[in-house]
């Protein structure tokens, strides 16, 4: 896809989810001051990183959904420990939350942050690039060339409106900083003594996903491809992407500590939750293309499913299942006429 074809896809996506088809014509105009919190104090209380291997540390998240009360830090930020500096997987939703994450970097490691990875270029995975970029402007901010592009080109503002929205205004403040440098599928990194690895196989959760390999610990860093109770919302999901995405991983890196997001870390279960219910969903929607079911009837097709039925109740996001359905339907059809 190019870059204006993504933009302007992302940006019609974003106008359907967060304003309203009739507030199309003003999303440019609307002023953030019309959002803003109630609070005058941004402050995001600090978070203790958690040693989860040998280099790698959580900053976890508080809670699946950005809100008021979380401040819309709901996505989780890692941070890895070299000898030639921090390395920080993400950055989350907003300037208060990089702030947090700095305050955690300066008390725990005393060390400065010599780069920065965004995995996708949904905002609460990089609108906290602010605070880093004022803290270390000679930190580049590495991502998906694609990524960098759309954030540059509309994304970055949209997106920010729309955590302006989701949590009352208390991103405000917050300013669009994106990507420096575009990465490659493979591309290697050596920071002193800890080697970093990118793995970008097309589009799965966005079209412009890239996962991080910590190759010293044996992790993986996979942004919102894997969640641990959570799906996100499929509108720029590939289906077959995903699915082929998963296999890599089950393939090429088989036993990996595997970082998402959102929710906490794991290895195969992990992996394979994820894989039951992307292959689930794909594949009833492909059978009921081929019996010529509606959407209707191939939503309750899948929701027999076993593999379905395992994760409904314990996975946040299954209320709009519908909708995920919905867009494998229509993919499963392309794919078969």
């Amino acid at each position: 896809m190019q870059s204006n074809d993504l933009v302007n896809t992302v940006r019609r996506d974003l106008i359907k989810r967060f304003f309203g088809i009739t507030a199309a014509v003003a999303v440019g105009n609307v002023p953030l001051q019309v959002l803003a919190y109630q609070k005058d104090d941004f402050f995001v209380p600090d978070v203790t990183p958690i040693k989860i291997s040998d280099h790698i540390y959580a900053l976890y998240a508080r809670g699946a959904w950005p809100t008021a009360e979380n401040q819309g830090f709901f996505a989780n930020i890692y941070l890895v420990d070299t000898s030639a500096g921090i390395v920080v997987l993400d950055t989350g939703t907003s300037v208060h939350i990089g702030r947090m994450a700095i305050r955690a970097i300066k008390q725990h490691f005393n060390k400065s942050v010599v780069a920065i990875f965004n995995s996708h270029y949904h905002g609460d995975h990089w609108l906290g690039n602010q605070a880093f970029k004022e803290a270390f402007p000679n930190a580049p901010i590495y991502a998906h060339p694609e990524a960098k592009t759309a954030i540059q080109n509309a994304i970055g503002d949209e997106w920010l409106h729309q955590m302006m929205n989701a949590t009352s205004g208390a991103v405000k403040g917050t300013q669009v900083v994106a990507p420096t440098e575009g990465v490659e599928h493979n591309q290697l990194f050596e920071f002193g003594n800890v080697k970093l690895k990118v793995h970008s196989y097309g589009q799965a959760h966005s079209p412009v996903d890239i996962m991080i390999e910590i190759v010293n610990d044996k992790a993986l860093y996979v942004g919102d491809i894997i969640m641990e109770n959570r799906i996100g919302n499929p509108s720029e999901t590939s289906f077959k992407g995903y699915i082929s995405t998963l296999n890599e991983i089950d393939q090429n890196l088989k036993g990996y500590l595997l970082m998402p997001g959102h929710g906490k870390p794991g290895k195969t279960a992990l992996l394979k939750s994820y894989q039951e219910i992307m292959n689930g969903i794909y594949e009833n929607a492909v059978n009921g293309v081929e019996q010529g079911l509606s959407i209707s009837e191939t939503k309750d097709l899948a929701l027999k499913d076993p593999r379905i039925k395992k994760h409904a109740q314990t996975t946040a996001g299954f209320e709009e299942f519908g909708k995920f359905v919905s867009v494998a339907y229509t993919q499963a059809e392309l794919e078969l006429f």
